[in-house]
């Protein structure tokens, strides 16, 4: 970025104007040009603050009572953090992360805290090649009212190992035929991390993540 001298016919200025941005560095004037963060108005971000926004309000229409049995449901259920240190949430953020989960797949919200426990994991999750595409598979049917809920990343390089922050959503099944599901079609070549967790489909609970990797190169 250019250095400047007197920036403004000033000893220094702060702040942008007509799409250029002045500040200071360690005593250095300087401008550049103003530009806007990218994926702001994405299609999946818009639709995530849409979730968050009308979640909010739903937390305000709570009875005091209510707002209550989430503070004790947070007290009850620590998390742990990247570190695997446990960390409490707050009431409302239990409210808000399980009723995001559920207004994700447009389900019905909820406003005491669940009584059951977070639903167990899927079992037998695998992913596997299938010609030219890679299938995703578990133990069927999943625990009532339970649904595979799968995220994916890759290709990537062998050397890579593909961690859940990299991943995106996929696909989900809750009913219709049994595994194994495509996964993806016409994959390329590269190394696929699947993403799986049990997805409780009235509480928006959710199980821990399994994941599994495959090597892929498609068949001649």
């Amino acid at each position: 970025m250019p250095k400047v001298k007197n920036p403004l016919l000033s000893m220094e200025a702060r702040g942008g104007i007509g799409g250029l941005v002045y500040n200071t560095w360690r005593g250095i004037n300087y401008v550049k040009t103003n530009t806007s963060p990218t994926g702001q108005g994405t299609e999946k971000r818009l639709a995530a603050q849409g979730i968050m926004s009308t979640v909010s309000k739903l937390w305000q229409q709570l009875e005091d009572a209510q707002r209550a049995a989430w503070s004790q449901y947070a007290i009850d259920h620590p998390v742990a953090d990247w570190t695997g240190a446990p960390k409490r949430l707050t009431g409302m953020n239990w409210f808000a992360k399980l009723n995001c989960q559920l207004k994700r797949f447009d389900l019905a919200t909820i406003e005491d805290p669940p009584a059951d426990p977070a639903p167990d994991p899927l079992t037998g999750f695998t992913i596997s090649a299938n010609g030219a595409n890679i299938d995703v598979t578990w133990d069927y049917p999943p625990p009532a009212g339970g649904m595979a809920d799968i995220f994916l990343v890759g290709p990537h390089s062998a050397g890579v190992t593909g961690k859940l922050e990299m991943a995106h959503y996929q696909s989900a099944y809750g009913t219709g035929p049994p595994p194994p599901q495509v996964l993806v079609t016409a994959a390329a070549t590269g190394r696929y991390t699947a993403f799986g967790r049990n997805f409780n489909q009235t509480t928006g609970q959710v199980s821990t993540w399994l994941s599994d990797s495959l090597d892929f190169t498609p068949p001649e």
